[in-house]
């Protein structure tokens, strides 16, 4: 998916700009919609805002498993860096 960002009102992400856990290492986003017809305009300017270096973004159901671009999230992530969703069930809809 490509990095588009249209002018649409933000997700709140606990307000200012994170900073990662620990205190060192990136920022890295998903972002996550349903369907294709769905836009991920806000979850991506949100994680924009958050200070995330790298956004990665899939258009899927979340009962769908098999996701590319969560798939990558683990390679390209390295010690320190923080993982940031704009809301948890973006990752999936349960924990099983």
């Amino acid at each position: 998916m490509t990095d588009t960002f249209a002018a649409a009102p933000a997700l709140v992400l606990d307000g200012d700009a994170l900073d990662p856990i620990g205190g060192g290492g990136a920022l890295v986003g998903y972002a996550r919609v349903s369907t294709t017809g769905q836009l991920l305009d806000r979850q991506l300017l949100a994680l924009r805002e958050a200070g995330c270096q790298k956004v990665f973004s899939d258009k899927k159901p979340g009962k769908n498993v098999e996701r590319e671009e969560l798939s990558k999230c683990p390679d390209y992530l390295r010690p320190g860096d923080t993982l940031v969703v704009p809301a948890l069930d973006r990752l999936g809809r349960s924990l099983q």
